[in-house]
């Protein structure tokens, strides 16, 4: 397993932080997210073999957040 922090501008309340959790909560290989909206950050941890940082920013920035991949 892989953590990674991904910072994410444009989360303003715990809701964003649930559609976060949601989206990369549903990709195959993530085990764990924890949004921050406060710190514009996302820690994810995840099976590298089975999804990267770029589909994991992507289902992010999906949602209208701007992301950067770490």
């Amino acid at each position: 397993m892989e953590t990674l922090t991904f910072e994410v501008r444009g989360m303003s309340c715990g809701g964003c932080e649930q559609r976060v959790r949601d989206a990369v909560g549903a990709l195959a290989g993530v085990a764990g997210v924890a949004p921050e909206h406060i710190g514009d950050e996302v820690e994810v941890t995840f099976d590298a073999s089975r999804v990267g940082a770029v589909e994991i920013a992507a289902a992010i920035a999906s949602l209208g957040f701007d992301v950067a991949t770490p």
